[in-house]
């Protein structure tokens, strides 16, 4: 009797050591604090970790399809309502940049999602009195987009990867709006349209899917449509409309799963 006892206690032991290192591991997949990421402002800083510590909680889970990007893809909410499924995470933050996503990326490739619809870049180039802002070209903005992609797609290669271009801006209404708009060497609309070229070029003969989101939101003017923003840059619910049927078919087209 005593044998058994003290066989199920070693038992009893081992699983709440390892169910503690799995706990332990799976907090390892979300970034620290303490470690910093090349560009990210100081605004851009509380944003970033307040959203971490909500991943935190609320993992991704398995057989999902996450949604990835900063406050553009934040403010849809419950992305589920909008396409009417089940098994879609919303993983944007307010503010965040590429190196933010780069960051970040762990939980994504830990749980091996069915898709990544992928929108991110505005907040590389928005702001034109960053320090170094030279460095941040279309080039390197393009090839962070592409490192993301890459790095789901190596380390679990069944995701379905989709990169959505970045969409206009519409500086009229913004400067109505903010009173203001950053003053750039290059216009702001040349640097987006630079990236997006970019973009559709080096997913020639990649595994990735590509989507022109940008196409489908500008005006005559070749600026976000103001029906479809709230102040020049941001989405109103008619710009979430336009987005969802935009790449309603590429999601119906995924996998399903059981409700």
């Amino acid at each position: 009797m005593k044998i058994l006892l003290t066989v199920v206690f070693i038992i009893m032991v081992c699983s709440c050591s390892n169910s503690q290192n799995n706990q332990e591991n799976l907090q390892k997949l979300y970034p620290q604090k303490n470690a910093p990421i090349k560009y990210q402002q100081d605004w851009q800083i509380e944003f970033y970790y307040k959203k971490i510590e909500e991943f935190r909680d609320s993992p991704i889970g398995f057989n999902k399809i996450v949604f990835l990007g900063n406050s553009i893809t934040e403010a849809g909410g419950d992305w589920n309502k909008k396409f009417g499924v089940t098994n879609i995470v919303n993983r944007g933050i307010s503010g965040d940049i590429t190196e933010g996503v780069l960051n970040r990326l762990d939980e994504i490739i830990y749980y091996k999602p069915i898709a990544v619809f992928l929108l991110i870049g505005i907040n590389d180039i928005f702001n034109a009195d960053i320090p170094d802002r030279e460095k941040i070209t279309p080039e390197y903005v393009s090839n962070n987009i592409l490192k993301i992609a890459t790095r789901i797609v190596e380390q679990s290669p069944s995701t379905e990867i989709f990169i959505q271009t970045i969409l206009p801006i519409n500086d009229e209404t913004y400067t109505t709006n903010q009173g203001w708009f950053p003053k750039h060497t290059v216009p702001l609309p040349l640097q987006i349209n630079s990236i997006n070229n970019l973009l559709k070029e080096k997913c020639k003969n990649k595994v990735f899917n590509f989507i022109d989101l940008h196409s489908a939101f500008i005006n005559e003017k070749e600026l976000l449509n103001e029906s479809f923003t709230t102040d020049g840059v941001h989405l109103s619910d008619n710009g979430y409309q336009a987005w969802v049927s935009f790449i309603k078919n590429e999601l119906d087209s995924l996998p399903k799963v059981d409700k």
